[in-house]
C-alpha cells in the first residue's frame, strides 16, 4: 500500500491510557490487512508498556469499523481477476486464516484491559474487535452485527464460541446465520455491549470506566486478567481459535449452484460498489433484515 499506515491507525499513551483510533473516516474505518497489522503492533506497544493500565479502541468519524475493505476480500488467499485462473487452495486459505485468527485470539487474550467504544457502523472484523475486548460501550446510534456473513459463509465465523456465551445459542445463531445487526441497547441486552449511552456522551462513558480501572494496582491488573484467561479456558474459549480459522477456510471454498449468489464474481464483474448492492438486495427483496454493509 503506498498509504502511510502511521496515520490510519494512531496511538497515543498517556495518564495510564493508551488510545488506538482507526482513522480512516473516509472509508467509515474499514480496515485492510496492513491497518489491522498495525493495529495488533499497537496493542503490543500497550502491553509492553508498563505505565499503561487499559487501551482505549476506538474509531475517528461517525463509524467505529465497518470491517475489512471489500476490495481486498479474497486477495488474501490469491483471488485473480482472471477468469481462467485456478480458484485458491485450501492450503492458502488455512495459513491465511491460521494467521488472521491468532491475532484476534491476541487481542481477546491481550494483558491489559481492554475498553471498546463504538459508535455507526460496527459489523464484521470491527465487530470481532467488539467480542476480543473486555468491555464494551455504545453509542446507542450503533450498528453491531455481521452482515457478512450475507456473503454466504452463513455461520462460519472466527469467535462462535463467545457469540453463543454472551448471547446465547438462539440469539448466535440468528446473527450468523441471517446476517442482523443490532443497535447500541439490544447490544447490551443480548450481551454483545456493557453499556449503551447516547454518542455524544461516549468518550466521557470511555474517561469514565478507564479512570475507574487506572486507579487499580497494576499487579492487581494483571492478576485479574490472567485469572480470566484461566476462567476462559475452563469454558473453552480457545478452542474457538482453533475451528474458527479451520471453518472459514472452508467456508470460503463452498461450491455455488447456478441460482447461488457468488460475490467474488459479482466484485469482479461490478465492481465492489455494485457488488455490494446486489448481495443486500438479494436479502431485502426477501423481506429478511439487510443489515449494513461490512
Amino acid at each position: 500500500m503506498s498509504e502511510d499506515l502511521s496515520d490510519r491507525v494512531l496511538y497515543e499513551a498517556r495518564d495510564g491510557r493508551a488510545y488506538i483510533t482507526l482513522n480512516r473516516p473516509e472509508k467509515r474505518n474499514a480496515v485492510t490487512y496492513e491497518m489491522f497489522d498495525r493495529f495488533m503492533e499497537h496493542i503490543r506497544t500497550a502491553e509492553d508498556d508498563d505505565d499503561v493500565r487499559v487501551i482505549i479502541i476506538r474509531g475517528e468519524g461517525p463509524d467505529f469499523c465497518t470491517g475489512h475493505d471489500l476490495a481486498q476480500v479474497g486477495s488474501e488467499y490469491g483471488f485473480s481477476a482472471d477468469k481462467d485462473a485456478r480458484r485458491p487452495s485450501q492450503r492458502r486459505r488455512i495459513h491465511f486464516d491460521k494467521r488472521h485468527v491468532e491475532q484476534f485470539r491476541e487481542l481477546f487474550y491481550c494483558v491489559k484491559p481492554t475498553i471498546s467504544l463504538v459508535q455507526g457502523n460496527c459489523v464484521g472484523a470491527g465487530t470481532y474487535i467488539v467480542e476480543a475486548s473486555d468491555l464494551v460501550i455504545a453509542a446507542t446510534n450503533a450498528k453491531i452485527g455481521h452482515p457478512e456473513q450475507k456473503m454466504m459463509l452463513a455461520g462460519a465465523a472466527y469467535m462462535t464460541t463467545f457469540n453463543i456465551l454472551a448471547m446465547g445459542p438462539r440469539k448466535a445463531r440468528e446473527m450468523l446465520l441471517l446476517g442482523t445487526t443490532v443497535n447500541g441497547t439490544e447490544a447490551v441486552e443480548q450481551g454483545l455491549a456493557n453499556r449503551a449511552v447516547p454518542p455524544e456522551e461516549l468518550a466521557a462513558a470511555g474517561e469514565e470506566w478507564a479512570e475507574r480501572i487506572v486507579r487499580l494496582p497494576r499487579d492487581a491488573i494483571a492478576i485479574g486478567k490472567a485469572a480470566t484467561h484461566m476462567a476462559m479456558d475452563s469454558l473453552g474459549m480457545t478452542s474457538q481459535f482453533i475451528y474458527g480459522y479451520v471453518g472459514h477456510a472452508l467456508g470460503t471454498n463452498i461450491r455455488y449452484e447456478p441460482d447461488e449468489q457468488n460475490f467474488m464474481k459479482l466484485r469482479r464483474d461490478k465492481g465492489v460498489t455494485g457488488a455490494s448492492k446486489e448481495r443486500e438486495g438479494r436479502f431485502e427483496s426477501s423481506g429478511s433484515d439487510a443489515g449494513s454493509k461490512p
